[in-house]
Formats: C-alpha cells, structure tokens, sequence
C-alpha cells in the first residue's frame, strides 16, 4: 500500500522551508536558502514565485524518487489576507488576487498560497489549503477601537503557532481546546501576543507594525508626537522601513540577534543591557495588560517563537509574570506541523475547510 502525504510549504524572506508529512509526522524536511543578490533581482515579494517554485520542484522530484508515497494535499502558510476567523481555507481564486496583489500587506508568507497552488496542478489536486492566516478576524469588537474613528486596530500575528501551541497546553491541562483561555507570547523576528479564548484570538497586537513590544528589527509602539515628527520628515515608504525592519535591537545596537545582545552584555556592555532589560519589560507589560483582559482568568501563559530558547531572556520575563499563572515554553516554531494536521483534519473529515 501507498503511504500517502502532503507537501507542506512556508516561504520566509530569505528562505523557503518545504516539507512531507504524514498522519505520524514528518517524513523529511528541507529549508531551501535564497540568495540575497538573487531575491534582490526581484524586489516584489509576488514575482518571486517561479524562482522559488523551480527550487521547490527540484527538492521534491529528488525526493519522491526515491520514496513511493501518494501527494493527497497541498498546503501553504496563509500570508496576509483579509481578516479570517481560522481554521483550514481551500485557497480560493479570491485568495490568490488578494495574496498576490499585496492589497492587505506585503509579506513573504503571501507566497505560500500562490506556491500551493500550482503545485496543486502538478500533482493533478483538485484543492490545496492553507491553515490559519496571519490576519486574526475574531477580535473582540471592543478590541478593535483606537480613540480615533478613522484607525482600527488589527490583528496580524502569528495565530497558526500560536493555535497549535494552545492545543498542545490543552492536551496538558486536560482542557478541551473549545474551553481554553490562555495568553499566548508568540516571539521571533515578529512579536505578537494575544488572548486566545474558546480556540479563537480574541485580542492580538499588530506584530508587524505599530502595535505591542519592540521586537529585534520592529518598532512595536511609539510615542504619536515622535512618530508625527517622523512622518512630516520622511516619505512613507521610508517611515514603513524604518518602523517594521530597521529598528528594535537593529537600531540600538546594530544587530537583529538576541544571542549577539546577550554576548554583549556578558562583556558589560551598559547599553546592551539597558536594551535587554527594555525588550523583556515591554514583553511582560503586553502580556500583564492582557491578563488583565482575561478578567485575570486565563489558564496559562504560553511563551513560543524562536526567542523563547534563550533561557536568560524565559528567566527574566517568568520574574515578571510567572506568579500570575500557570506558565509554559515552546520554543521555535510549530508551523510546518500545524500546517499539515490542519489538511489531514480536512482530508479525514474531522473539520470542514472554510471558503475564503
């Protein structure tokens, strides 16, 4: 008998990560590199899709050579689209306009639809999927207000680990996913923490622009008179690259990586500290304000994303907030696998994909 499986796709800015599945797991996996001079030829996120398709192609004709397994599914990381409210979408003509027009955002996640989609025709698929998008659609209405009518606030996150890691603390808890009430810290590249209630991200900031901590390239919240002075003395354009890639740690101290702050403040370097010391406060206000808007109910909170492996960073935001409940880490990323047990519920009629 075949063994069947899925081919599972999430594109970075600088990589391509590309994997099997099947109901047990991985099967094998391979993060496909781009080089900068190459990407840089192609400066809109959208026209990328035949140079990274042909790479993709390449890395699955070696495999399935090799290996007999029957493809029964696509599915590709979400991207930013119109606000959804989760679960497992069949990618849609619909979604592909907007994913490849950029019209909700420009990130390199919008390929991970148009990529599903003509894999989809060479593997002769009548659909392929996606699985929680980065645009959260369940946020409380009260949520949503600013204090001036014409700016809402938005949810874009990164709700397919978050999701993921919650299920995994339900399992734990022995609560069922659909009675959950967790904050969830999700802290990489991209900040975003948000309030999951009932299965559903009922609050989130903004991780890519404007709202919540600082990240290590991310400018998270400013003070509006500074931002003013910003916007009347630089283009948009410029102000959107300063704010969402050139600031955070990569302003201050000229380096995107946690690990190389902490190398300096190991050789006493003040500013360094000083900067560290700010990241893990933000951190721990953002997820103090939204315990608060659990009615200081919530379950647990949940730390995960690339940051959380740094043990002296968990060490002092649990001095923080680890007496208000239940705290549990995650580290890295739960993507690739949420992203394939979204299809297989799909495929095994244990959820209905949702249309866009």
């Amino acid at each position: 008998m075949i063994n069947e499986a899925v081919i599972v796709i999430n594109p970075g800015s600088t990589s391509t990560k590309v994997a099997l599945y099947s109901r047990q797991g991985e099967l094998h996996a391979q993060n496909i590199e781009h080089e900068q001079s190459e990407l840089d030829k192609i400066p809109r996120i959208a026209d990328q899709l035949d140079y990274r398709l042909t790479l993709i192609k390449t890395f699955l004709r070696d495999y399935l050579s090799q290996h007999s397994f029957k493809i029964v599914g696509v599915v590709g990381r979400g991207g930013i689209v119109k606000p959804l409210s989760g679960g497992t979408y069949r990618i849609s003509p619909d979604f592909l306009d907007d994913a490849s027009s950029g019209k909700y955002g420009e990130h390199a996640s919008n390929l991970g639809s148009l990529l599903a989609n003509r894999l989809k025709e060479l593997y002769n698929l009548d659909e392929c999927y996606t699985v929680d998008p980065v645009s959260v659609g369940n946020m409380w209405a009260k949520a949503e207000i600013s204090g001036v009518p014409d700016i809402v606030r938005i949810g874009r996150g990164h709700p397919l680990n978050m999701k993921m890691t919650a299920r995994k603390v339900a399992r734990l808890q022995q609560i069922p996913f659909s009675e959950t009430n967790y904050i969830i810290g999700h802290l990489g590249g991209g900040i975003s923490i948000s309030l999951v209630q009932a299965g559903k991200l009922v609050d989130i900031n903004d991780g890519l622009l404007g709202m919540g901590p600082f990240s290590p390239n991310r400018a998270g919240s400013l003070p509006l008179r500074g931002v003013m002075k910003l916007c009347y003395s630089m283009t948009e354009p410029e102000v959107k690259t300063l704010l969402s890639k050139n600031s955070g740690f990569k302003a201050y101290l000229g380096t995107e990586d946690l690990r190389d702050v902490i190398k300096m403040m190991a050789q006493g370097d003040k500013k360094a500290q000083l900067i560290f010391d700010a990241f893990v406060y933000q951190v721990a206000k953002e997820i103090g304000a939204y315990y608060v808007a659990s009615k200081c109910e919530a379950q647990a909170i949940i730390i995960t994303g690339g940051i959380a492996h740094n043990k002296q960073f968990i060490d002092e935001l649990k001095s923080y907030v680890g007496k208000l409940t239940a705290f549990y880490v995650f580290p890295g990323e739960n993507e690739m696998e949420a992203l394939a047990e979204g299809v297989f519920r799909v495929i095994d009629g244990e959820e209905e994909a949702q249309e866009y």
